[in-house]
C-alpha cells in the first residue's frame, strides 16, 4: 500500500508563531527558538544536557543508532536537519571519538547549535540545493516529513554514492491515515506539517538509487541505504 499524504499537527497556542505552514526556514526557527515546547531548542549547553538526560526514548534510540554505526566502523557521521539535537547529544557522549559534522538550514537555529556545540563542525546545509557533506555516512533522522517524494528523490539522487541511514518520524498504518484525516476535518487550523508515508511509500523512494536493509531503531524504524552504483 502506497500512500503518501499531506500531514497536519496542531501546535495549539504556538501556531501564531509557526503559521499555515511548518516547512520553512522562518517557521522552524520560530518554533526552535521562539517557544518553550517539545520542538524548542535549548538556550543553553546545561538546558540541553538537562532535556537530553530526561528524553529515555532517545537516549535508547542514540544506542541503537551508535551501535548500527559502530558495526560498521563509521569514523566520521553528518547528521542533518538538526534541529533540537537532543539525539545528536546522545551520539557525541556515546561516541566521543568519532568525527560529527551537524547540518541545519535554518538561520537562528544554526546560529544556536554553533554554540550549543563548541568543537563541533556545524555547518550550513540545504538538502533541497546541496551536495553531500563529507562523511562516511549520513544520518536523516526524522526529516522525512520535509519532502515532497519528488524532492526525496531529488536528494537520494544527489546522495546516490552515499551510505544514508534514514530514520523515519513515522510509519503510517492504514489506522494512522484515516485518524490524520479526522483531525484534518475536527481541528481545521491545525498547521501543514509535511508529509505521512507508508512502508511501500518509503522504500519506493530509493529504488532506483539504494540498496535498503531494515533496521529497528529501538522506538522508530529505519533503513540502511546503500548505493547501488558500485
Amino acid at each position: 500500500m502506497k500512500i503518501t499524504m499531506r500531514h497536519y499537527y496542531d501546535f495549539g497556542a504556538d501556531r501564531s508563531v509557526v503559521g499555515d505552514e511548518l516547512v520553512r526556514a522562518s517557521a522552524w526557527d520560530a518554533l526552535r527558538t521562539e517557544t518553550t515546547g517539545a520542538f524548542a531548542l535549548a538556550a543553553s549547553r546545561e538546558e540541553l544536557e538537562h532535556t537530553a538526560e530526561a528524553r529515555d526514548e532517545i537516549a535508547a534510540r542514540a544506542h541503537a543508532i551508535d551501535g548500527c554505526l559502530a558495526r560498521s566502523s563509521v569514523r566520521t557521521l553528518a547528521s542533518y536537519g538538526v534541529g533540537g539535537a537532543v539525539l545528536e547529544w546522545w551520539l557525541l557522549r556515546l561516541a566521543p571519538g568519532r568525527h560529527f559534522v551537524l547540518a541545519e538550514y535554518a538561520p537562528k537555529t544554526l546560529e544556536r547549535l554553533r554554540e550549543l556545540f563548541p568543537g563541533v563542525d556545524v555547518q550550513r546545509h540545504d538538502l533541497l540545493d546541496d551536495p553531500p557533506l563529507p562523511a562516511d555516512v549520513h544520518l536523516f533522522h526524522r526529516i522525512d516529513t520535509e519532502l515532497t517524494d519528488a524532492q526525496w528523490r531529488e536528494v537520494l539522487e544527489r546522495f546516490a554514492d552515499e551510505t544514508v541511514l534514514v530514520v523515519a518520524t513515522e510509519v503510517a498504518t492504514l489506522r494512522r491515515l484515516v485518524s490524520e484525516l479526522i483531525l484534518r476535518i475536527r481541528r481545521r487550523q491545525s498547521t501543514r506539517a509535511g508529509w505521512l508515508r507508508t512502508r511501500d511509500a518509503f522504500e519506493s523512494l530509493w529504488r532506483e538509487t539504494h540498496d535498503a536493509r531494515p533496521v529497528r531503531l529501538h522506538d522508530l524504524q529505519g533503513w540502511v541505504l546503500t548505493p547501488r552504483r558500485q
